[in-house]
């Protein structure tokens, strides 16, 4: 018994040592310009990212009622969403929009205004996200 206990453990060591690392969910943006130097503001460029899709706060998770184009606004922040296709509908999800916008700010810089293509996100393929001042 105990010889299998030990084998056992040793079986568990391996698979724990082999095993893929676990690495957080990095969405796909490409076309990424920054239009801006100056920082908008932190807490309206919060407010204006959940406004999106008529308010994606709260426990929403995706975005509702399949739009063609979406604002969020805050103050003098806006974001805009465009599906890439034409006539295509959003369905971009909290999560996908969130890692998006992280992703296009590693690339600018904290709130520093940016366009960008975020990988999926609508019915048929990617949107195009503008971030800046109103």
């Amino acid at each position: 018994m105990q010889f299998a206990s030990i084998l056992y453990t040793i079986a568990m060591l391996l698979v724990c040592t082999l095993a893929a690392p676990l690495q957080t969910r990095q969405e796909k943006v490409s076309n990424v310009k920054c239009t801006g130097t100056k920082a908008l503001d932190f807490h309206s460029s919060n407010v204006a990212q959940l406004q999106i899709c008529g308010s994606i706060a709260g426990s929403i998770q995706k975005c509702q009622g399949a739009p063609t184009s979406t604002v969020g606004q805050s103050g003098n922040v806006r974001f805009t969403i465009n599906p890439v296709v034409s006539g295509d509908v959003i369905n971009i999800s909290k999560g996908r929009w969130e890692q998006g916008i992280k992703a296009a700010f590693a690339v600018c810089g904290q709130n520093i205004p940016f366009t960008a293509t975020f990988a999926g996100g609508a019915r048929k393929g990617d949107v195009k996200v503008t971030y800046g001042s109103v």
